[in-house]
This record gives C-alpha cells, structure tokens and sequence, in this order.
C-alpha cells in the first residue's frame, strides 16, 4: 500500500475566491498541467494507491470571517468532490477559516462525518499570528476533542527570511517556517495541553533534526519528547537526509509524501523511489511508503477499498 500523505490540488473557482489566481506560481508545479485523470495514470503507473490532498500555502487565511468562512467552505467542497469521482483515490484534509474561531468550528463539526476528509491542515503561521497564539487555543480544543490530524505547511511567510530574493522565502525558508511551528507547538505546551491532536511536520521536520540537540541543552527533555511524538513527512529526496531522519526520529514517525504537483514528473519518482535508498528494513519500508498512513488515517473504513 503507498499512500502520499503530502499533495496538493488547485482548484481554479477557489483560488480565484481567495484572490490567489497566481497560484501555482508559473514554472514550479509543471505537473499542475495534468488532468484528474492524467493524474491518476500516474499515480497507477507509480503504484500510488492514495494522496491526500490538502491545500498548500493556498489558505483561506482572510480578514473578514464571512468571507473567509464562504472560501472555506467553498475549498473543501471542491476538495470533497473531487474525491468522490475517485473513490479511494483520494482523501483531504479540509482547510479552516482561520482565524475566526467560531468559523474554524463550524468547519470542523460540518465536515465531521465527512468519509473523504480526515484531518486538517494548518498553515505554519496565520497572518501575523504564530500557531501559539492563545487566539487559536479554542481550535485545539476541539480538534483535540476529536483526536484530529493536522498537517503542518508553510505560507511563504513568517519564515525569517528578509524579502523575497532568489525565492529564498520557499528556497529556505519554508523549512525554517516547519522548525519554528513545530517549536513553538511544543515549547508553548499545546502538544502537552492537546495530546490527542496529532502533527504532521513537513519536509523530514525542517532543520530540527540538526537542532534538536542544542534545544535539549535549553530546554532538556520537555522538547524532544513533544517532538518526537510528532509524525514528519517524507519529502526531500536527498537519500543522506531520510536516512539521517528515520535513524533520528525513527522510521515510526515518518510517512511518505510527494509535494504533487511541484516539481517535474523525475523529482515526483524520485520523492517516492529515494525511500528504497534509505538503508530502511523491509518491514519499516513499507511502512513509510503507506501501510502506517493507511491504518492512522482508518482509510479501510472511510471507503471500502478495493484496489489491489
């Protein structure tokens, strides 16, 4: 079983809806140009069973709550639907109108009974707020009442990058962005107040996994337990930097992901076929690649499966 828990879809009517009609940004998602249908040939050419999609730096982050609520709304129906003319192809973790509290729970209790969607993804910074924020305590509440997943992603912003030269903000900075979400989750103590909520970390953890030494220094074990509960997605592609991480974290902690559609139909294998290079066992190969995605998400019983 291989299931892609890191994916992303662009629908045209949504984008639009939040004012991001630039998205994807021309030349850096060349497999964008493929249909649903292209899509999945790929997918069965590779063996991919599932992707789950989710909605990359494409937030409904708006000011005001209505509309952001509307596009919300609008996003993961899109989302839902493409699910359904694929059955068991597809799986989504629904966006949220974040900020807006009472909006962001509205979302989560409409797609509650949603067999296709099974979690939620969250920007690595909301506007001007870090995930921290006491603003977004209530959210937590209720997806850690609900046992929910969340994935991490990156914005484009936030990262400690000054400007935008050389694209340095996705170059760089969207793994210093996936360092500085995950700590601040842990160091705050919502991973302790929120145990039953479940974070995916893109990109193998960022840099934590060079870091994390000189964070136990300062913070000793508090840190690295509440990171090593975390779960950290497999995309890279640099064979020295997932073996490095499975050894650090764990092959149990990490889960195979593409970033579909950025990069060209080479880099999309290579992000699936990097893993047989990894100096992983059989047993935690096949794990990663999908087997432990498959029984987390319980996507036997949101669809009756059926593909060999």
């Amino acid at each position: 079983m291989i299931v892609d828990v890191h994916a992303h879809y662009y629908p045209r009517a949504y984008l639009e809806r939040i004012g991001r009609g630039d998205l994807p940004v021309p030349g850096a998602a060349p497999l964008n140009d493929l249909s649903t249908d292209e899509r999945v040939a790929l997918m069965d050419r590779l063996g991919v069973d599932v992707q789950i999609l989710s909605l990359s730096q494409a937030q409904p982050y708006l000011s005001d709550a209505a509309a952001a609520a509307d596009a919300a709304r609008l996003g993961n129906d899109l989302y839902v639907e493409l699910c359904s003319r694929y059955p068991g192809r597809f799986f989504t973790l629904a966006a949220l109108p974040l900020p807006h509290v009472a909006e962001s729970v509205n979302e989560i209790a409409r797609l509650a009974e949603e067999n296709y969607v099974v979690g939620v993804t969250v920007g690595c910074s909301v506007g001007q707020l870090h995930l921290d924020d006491p603003e977004l305590e209530p959210i937590y509440g209720e997806l850690n009442r609900r046992g929910s997943w969340v994935l991490l992603h990156p914005t484009g912003s936030n990262c400690l990058v000054d400007g935008d030269d050389y694209r340095l903000n996705w170059l760089v900075g969207a793994a210093f962005e996936d360092t500085v979400a995950a700590l601040r989750l842990v160091l705050s103590g919502v991973c302790d107040r929120y145990p039953n909520i479940h974070f995916i970390v893109p990109h193998l953890g960022g840099t934590l996994p060079f870091l994390l030494a000189r964070i136990m220094r300062h913070e000793g074990v508090r840190g690295e337990e509440a990171l090593r509960r975390m779960y950290y997605d497999t995309v890279s592609g640099s064979v020295k930097g997932l073996a490095f991480a499975a050894d650090f974290w764990g092959a149990d902690r990490l889960l195979y992901g593409s970033d579909f559609p950025y990069g060209d139909l080479h880099e999309f294998e290579r992000r699936l076929h990097y893993l047989d290079e990894g100096d992983l066992s059989l047993e935690a190969l096949g794990e990663v690649r999908g087997d432990r995605a498959f029984a987390l998400f319980g996507l036997a019983t949101r669809y009756p499966f059926t593909r060999a």
